[in-house]
């Protein structure tokens, strides 16, 4: 029996789920016997089967549960229920700090009323030997009475398993949050806390995180050797004293970083000045990185080199990630054993929706939901929503039980990536329907080798209603099919698509529905891709995604 709404679960009953993230689901439950209310956060059941979980989640879960601090989410319990691993802590009533930054800057006042609670409970865990390792503001819980609570410490620790985190190829951690010392896969301590504690402080004052680009890889590639973006030109309302203190606490060195976050609160306090609304800044390329940059306005045009290049009618129309220094990066992640995780906003707890599968392709094979794309705009996480090209000729909403995508002007396109782990071993299901009569083209990325070959995708062309898996080259050339063009009967006439997708190892294997209708062996991409898509077409043409799911490969 799975932990749901009406299941007894020790002395707790389950009232209902409230939230779901990369290293946990999470339920609101009711203990009888103490007359409270808690959360019960449940860990993914893999994690029982590797062979040392139990004893590190035990000792994980002791040590939390130690820390008393009014700053930090209490633990109550932990245990076992049919294999699924959980915890208990304390029920916040209220939200979080991500929601309210909302991608605008605040004020250094507003910040440090969240920022000094949350320093003194990290220098507290911090000398008693405790780290977070996933500090980001959706971690910040904001109580009804606006009280700021740090949440899901250990987390990260807890799920960290090279047997397991090696098959989906994963890091535990978020990127755009992680110390360059832990994305180059070097021992941590206190100061990787604390730099991730830096970037809280320079997306609140600033409005974005230091570094974002198209893949996990090359945000990593940013934090590890890229030039810290200049915060006064990100937001030039901040003062010359705000800024020196980030750039203290955002060093790459950890030793030259503050020595506790008490330290870092207290600078930015010695410059509290309101923050004016801020200038609209140009984007801000990393140096050492030229596509990892700033986060840039809302809807802005595309970075250079975004525009999908003509390609030869033998292929369609595609967009590649241009990832500058990427084989570097591999080099340096595989020798340090550094594997990107689960850990999604990238780690983001996001509401659940209910699944809108068709019942139809229980036939497909496959083992436990790794991802679950939220249909609201935290699919793409904090400013990093898709820009189309031109701007304004494409138009992206939330109804609730879609992402729609409506195209306004011919020839508009746009490429938007989820916030999401990159999975090598996966089965995807991926549904679908198009407005009728639209002309367009439309691309899902399986695979990415961007230091070698190139990348596997497959491409809908709606007017014809048919679907093709292509290889592209990175370097030049022309795409390759790996299929024939499939028949998707009543694609262009609006009928659902439902549609299964398994990567693993060297084989894809494509099912509408149940059905299976291609299976491919190709050996020379096979690394990991993070959910993506590209779209391209004529006014009047619209797409809704109603299900983004990933599972592990049973």
């Amino acid at each position: 029996m799975k932990i749901a709404a009406g299941v007894e679960v020790g002395p707790y009953h389950v009232i209902e789920q409230v939230g779901r993230g990369g290293m946990a689901t999470v339920f609101k439950a009711y203990q009888p016997a103490l007359e409270r209310y808690v959360a019960i956060k449940v860990l993914p059941e893999f994690l029982a089967e590797e062979p040392d979980f139990r004893e590190r989640f035990r000792r994980e879960a002791v040590a939390i549960a130690k820390l008393r601090h009014p700053g930090i989410l209490s633990v109550f319990d932990h245990g076992e229920f049919e294999g699924q691993p959980y915890i208990v802590t304390e029920f916040v009533e209220g939200g979080t700090f991500q929601q309210q930054l909302a991608g605008k800057p605040i004020s250094v006042q507003q910040t440090l009323e969240v920022l000094q609670p949350i320093a003194a409970a990290l220098d507290y865990a911090h000398e008693r030997g405790v780290l977070h390792r996933d500090i980001k503001p959706s971690n910040i819980l904001i109580t009804k009475e606006g009280a700021p609570v740090l949440g899901d410490f250990g987390l990260a620790k807890m799920i960290t398993s090279t047997e397991r985190l090696t098959r989906i190829d994963s890091v535990v951690g978020t990127p755009e949050y992680m110390a360059p010392e832990q994305c180059a896969g070097k021992e941590t301590g206190p100061a990787a806390d604390r730099y991730s504690f830096g970037v809280v402080a320079y997306e609140a004052l600033t409005g974005h995180v230091p570094y974002q680009a198209e893949t996990p890889a090359a945000v990593m590639l940013a934090q590890i050797q890229s030039p810290l973006p200049d915060p006064r030109v990100v937001n030039p309302a901040i003062n010359e004293n705000v800024e020196r203190a980030l750039l203290r606490a955002l060093s790459k060195d950890p030793d030259a970083r503050f020595p506790s976050c008490s330290a870092f609160v207290r600078a930015l306090a010695a410059t509290d000045t309101p923050l004016a609304e801020p200038r609209v800044p140009a984007p801000v390329t990393a140096a050492a990185a030229p596509t990892v940059a700033a986060a840039p306005p809302v809807l802005p045009p595309p970075p250079a080199g975004a525009t999908p290049p003509a390609l030869p009618a033998a292929g369609p129309r595609r967009t590649l990630p241009l990832l500058i220094g990427a084989g570097a990066l591999v080099a340096v992640l595989a020798l340090a054993g550094v594997i990107y995780a689960i850990g999604a906003n990238k780690g983001t707890t996001s509401t659940t929706h209910a699944s809108t599968s068709p019942s139809a392709a229980a036939g497909v094979p496959h083992g436990s939901v790794v991802y679950d794309a939220p249909l609201s705009a935290g699919a793409w996480g904090a400013g990093n929503t898709p820009s189309p090209d031109p701007s304004g000729a494409l138009t992206l909403s939330y109804p609730g039980q879609s992402l729609d995508f409506k195209i306004l002007k011919d020839d508009a396109s746009v490429s938007a990536e989820f916030d999401a782990p990159a999975l090598k071993n996966y089965v995807t299901n991926l549904v679908l329907d198009v407005d009728a009569g639209s002309d367009l083209e439309f691309d899902w990325d399986l695979r990415n080798q961007p230091s070698g070959p190139g990348n596997i995708f497959l491409s809908f062309d709606v007017k014809n209603e048919a679907m093709t898996l292509w290889l592209s080259p990175i370097n030049g050339g022309d795409n390759r099919a790996l299929t024939a063009a499939i028949n998707v009967p009543g694609l262009q006439s609006g009928a659902k698509l439902d549609l299964w997708m398994v990567v693993n190892g060297d084989n894809i294997k494509l099912y509408l529905g149940s059905k299976k209708v291609a299976d491919v062996t190709e050996t020379t991409v096979t690394g990991a891709a993070t959910p993506n898509l590209y779209m391209q077409g004529k006014a009047g043409g619209g797409v809704h995604l109603l299900t983004v799911r990933y599972y592990t490969v049973s």
